[in-house]
C-alpha cells in the first residue's frame, strides 16, 4: 500500500497535479489622517497608490517594513496635492522603486518640485500619462483613466486631474477614485466608464458630491474605503448614501483597512 501511494504521489507531481499554493491579493489602505496611501500586494509584486503627506513617509515605511515589503514595483501618484505626493521623498530615499506613473501636467508648488527632484535623483523610470493606459502585472490587470479635464494653474484644480485606477484580479475588481471631482467626476459617472467593482476607494476622503449616488449605482461595490480622520471625517450624506445601498464602509478614521481577494471574493482581514 505504501508503494502504491508513493507511485500516485509521483504521478501527481509529474502531471502537475500537486496542490496549488495559495494565491491572492492583499489590499491595504493606511490610516494616515486625511491623506491617501494604498498598497496592493500580490504574486510577489507590490503596487503603491499615492504616498500621503510629507510627515507620513516614515510611517508608511514602517508599515511596509512590518509587511516585509522590500521594494515597490510600481508607484501611482494620482495627482499633485500634498496629501497624495508628500511622502514620496522619504519613500524613494529608503526603498527601491521600479517605476512611477503620474498624470502629464505640471504644478508650481514646493511638493511638486520635491517629488520631481526625488524621481530624478534616484533615476526612477517614470511614465507621464496623457491618455488612458492598460497593463498587466502578475495576475492583475490595471486600467488607468486620465482625466478629461484641462489643468488650470490659477484654479489649481488638481483633484479634477486625478488618475483613476481600476484593478482586476481573477473575478474581482477594485476601483480607486483618488480625489476625482468636478467635471471629471461627472464624466466618470455619465460617459460610459466601467465602474462596476467589488471594492471602491471613495473620492475626496468621503466629501459629498451630488453625483455620488450615480457613481454607487454604477459601481455597486461590496466594500467602500474612505480615507478620513477625526479632524476631517467623511460627510454624513456620503456615509448615508453608502448605508442606503447596503455597502460595507471601511474608514481609516478607525485604523488601517486590510482586505484580501483570492480572485473569487473579497474578505476583510
Amino acid at each position: 500500500m505504501k508503494i502504491f501511494l508513493s507511485i500516485l504521489l509521483c504521478l501527481a507531481m509529474l502531471t502537475g497535479c500537486t496542490p496549488a499554493p495559495d494565491v491572492g491579493m492583499d489590499i491595504y489602505t493606511f490610516s494616515i489622517g486625511k491623506a491617501d496611501c494604498s498598497l496592493l500586494s500580490f504574486d510577489g509584486i507590490n503596487v503603491l497608490i499615492d504616498t500621503g503627506e510629507e510627515d507620513d513617509g516614515n510611517d508608511i515605511l514602517r508599515e511596509l517594513d512590518k509587511l516585509q515589503v522590500k521594494k515597490l514595483d510600481l508607484v501611482i501618484l494620482t495627482h499633485f496635492d500634498r496629501d497624495h505626493i508628500g511622502g514620496f521623498k522619504d519613500l524613494s530615499a529608503n526603498i527601491p522603486i521600479e517605476k512611477v506613473v503620474l498624470p502629464d501636467y505640471v504644478r508650481e508648488s514646493d511638493f511638486y518640485e520635491i517629488m520631481e527632484s526625488s524621481i530624478q535623483d534616484r533615476d526612477i523610470p517614470v511614465e507621464r500619462l496623457s491618455a488612458d493606459a492598460a497593463f498587466d502585472l502578475g495576475r492583475a490587470s490595471f486600467t488607468v483613466w486620465v482625466s478629461t479635464q484641462t489643468y488650470d494653474p490659477e484654479k489649481a484644480n488638481d483633484n479634477a486631474m486625478s488618475l483613476v485606477t481600476a484593478v482586476t484580479y481573477g473575478q474581482t475588481r477594485l476601483v480607486f477614485m483618488a480625489d476625482a471631482e468636478g467635471g471629471w467626476f461627472k464624466d466618470l459617472c455619465y460617459k460610459g466608464y466601467e465602474l462596476g467593482c467589488d471594492v471602491i476607494k471613495m473620492p475626496c476622503h468621503g466629501k459629498w458630491n451630488k453625483n455620488i449616488p450615480a457613481m454607487l449605482a454604477l459601481s455597486l461595490p461590496q466594500f467602500a474605503i474612505v480615507t478620513d480622520s477625526e479632524k476631517n471625517p467623511a460627510a454624513l450624506k456620503t456615509l448615508d448614501a453608502l448605508t442606503a445601498m447596503d455597502i460595507t464602509t471601511l474608514r481609516t478614521i478607525d485604523g488601517d483597512v486590510h482586505l484580501f481577494t483570492d480572485g473569487q471574493k473579497v474578505t476583510v482581514r
